[in-house]
């Protein structure tokens, strides 16, 4: 890992997520795979931010997790997974060019959400739409 590479993971998981998960983030993919209790000790972070952050890494699917046969639990980050992080924007808007503004929506979604039962995605999209709708018929009463 380059470190450009690191700089760039930095930037993004900071943008995207703030700074605790940025840190977190950032140290993972330095120092490689790591328990969680090492995490907060290196970087000097509360327990249970760090598994705060994790949660939120895990989530977005940045972050994989494997347990021991002494059931230690390491944690361990993946740059290329941050890196698509710079590919939202085409994903999302060859979604719209392909499938309207319904598919754009559901990518949109899972984009800022990160893992999502369908049921979930569909009612935040049709709850979306519904908002969308309700705006444009405000704005032809006026």
């Amino acid at each position: 890992m380059t470190q450009a590479e690191i700089k760039l993971c930095s930037l993004l998981l900071q943008e995207h997520f703030g700074e605790i998960v940025e840190n977190i983030g950032v140290h993972l993919i330095r120092t490689g795979s790591q328990p969680l209790r090492v995490i907060a000790h290196d970087t000097g972070t509360s327990l249970d931010q760090v598994k705060k952050a994790l949660c939120v890494l895990i989530q977005h699917n940045l972050v994989i997790y494997q347990v021991h046969k002494r059931g230690v639990v390491e944690y361990e980050a993946q740059c290329s997974r941050v890196l698509r992080m710079l590919r939202y924007p085409r994903y999302i808007y060859t979604t719209k060019t392909l499938y309207s503004d319904t598919g754009e929506l559901i990518v949109e979604e899972l984009l800022l959400n990160g893992k999502m039962t369908m049921s979930a995605v569909v009612k935040k999209v049709a709850d979306r739409l519904t908002e969308t709708m309700e705006g444009k018929y405000s704005m032809h009463i006026c």
